[in-house]
């Protein structure tokens, strides 16, 4: 990530980032994770939420999409999201085992993999290499 202060490690360029997840308690988990890197943050319960607010906020930074949602899973949302934006940054979500991993970033639609539980830490470290 670039920094905004080169005398300060903590100093990073501001993101806008859309996370789409369902679970209550997983969206205050990552918005206070978060918190120090995010310009702004938007976040869908939904896949069809997702899609809604990335056409509305077209210059969003970084997508973290939870891979089983209600209405329309996170694959069948991030193929949509690529039809109008292949540049975008997406991360994939999940709970599930490795193979998913592998999976999801195997395609041409994610970019990433991030396995929940995840600490702070190794969420941002994830997120530097893109940034």
């Amino acid at each position: 990530m670039e920094t905004n202060n080169p005398g300060s490690e903590s100093a990073t360029k501001k993101l806008r980032i859309l996370l789409a997840e369902d679970d209550k308690i997983n969206q205050k988990l990552f918005s206070y994770m978060l918190n120090e890197i995010a310009a702004e943050l938007f976040i869908a319960s939904t896949g069809v939420e997702a899609i809604n607010l990335h056409k509305e906020h077209s210059d969003i930074d970084l997508i973290l999409m939870d891979l089983k949602m209600p209405e329309m899973d996170g694959y069948e949302a991030v193929k949509n999201i690529r039809e109008s934006d292949k540049a975008v940054k997406i991360f994939a979500l999940s709970a599930f085992s490795p193979e998913t991993q592998g999976e999801a970033v195997n395609g041409k639609d994610f970019n990433d993999y991030v396995s929940k539980p995840i600490r702070k830490a190794d969420l941002l470290k994830v997120i530097e290499k893109h940034f």
